[in-house]
């Protein structure tokens, strides 16, 4: 795929590209959600210290997960695609990648410090443990997810440790967003580590579908986790 076309990283993607080439109608499945009365505001708070680098950020709630297995058709979608399948949460935001082209990142809500997302640069934070259990050093104007007190992402690259989804895991914020292009490529360049995530964020993605990509990613929460 070349620098410009980036939209061609998804199944969405691809098949708008054919509807183009080939004059035929063009349209998205309609996404189903049964919601509560609370609100995603009410229960996280985000702010974005720096929307220079980030100019749209997206998040949802889903509470009461159950972890577990995805179904085998999920595993077997990921598997085709070079994915390895982990638990339904992470697997759900993997495919929501894949079919839309947006990277969605699911953090265990309960482990964020004052349930709350500040997206800022490091400034003097040095280093994060990312979630493949590695040290990285980080230099003061990379891109960071933070909660209250400290990161817990490498924004449009990798979450860390401190806030991984795993077995206690009950509510999962969803992160949706843009990041500027530059910001996430000399980023992925500075903690030598490049993902599906920053393959992506780093050719453009589009900032006008972060929302139907956390609904879609709410749907299949509900669907698949019970949440």
């Amino acid at each position: 795929i070349t620098p410009n076309r980036g939209d061609c990283l998804s199944v969405i993607g691809v098949a708008r590209e054919l509807a183009a080439i080939y004059k035929r109608k063009f349209s998205l499945p309609e996404i189903s959600l049964q919601e509560t009365e609370s609100k995603s505001s009410d229960l996280a708070s985000i702010t974005v210290s720096d929307p220079d680098l980030c100019p749209r950020y997206v998040g949802r709630v889903v509470q009461d997960v159950v972890l577990g297995e995805s179904p085998l058709w999920l595993k077997a979608r990921l598997k085709a695609a070079g994915v390895r399948p982990i638990s339904n949460v992470v697997d759900v935001s993997n495919y929501v990648m894949f079919e839309t082209g947006q990277p969605l990142h699911a953090f265990d809500l309960d482990l964020l410090a004052d349930a709350r997302i500040d997206v800022r640069r490091a400034g003097g934070d040095k280093k994060f443990v990312t979630l493949d259990e590695e040290e990285r050093s980080i230099d003061p104007d990379t891109l960071m997810i933070c909660d209250g007190k400290e990161p817990v992402a490498i924004a449009g690259i990798m979450g860390g440790l401190n806030s991984e989804i795993n077995a206690a895991t009950k509510n999962v914020l969803i992160e949706s967003a843009f990041f500027q292009p530059a910001s996430i490529r000399r980023s992925a360049r500075i903690v030598n580590l490049g993902t599906e995530a920053s393959y992506r964020f780093e050719r453009g993605v589009d900032s006008e579908a972060t929302d139907r990509a956390a609904d879609r990613a709410a749907e299949l929460l509900q669907e698949l986790a019970r949440g």
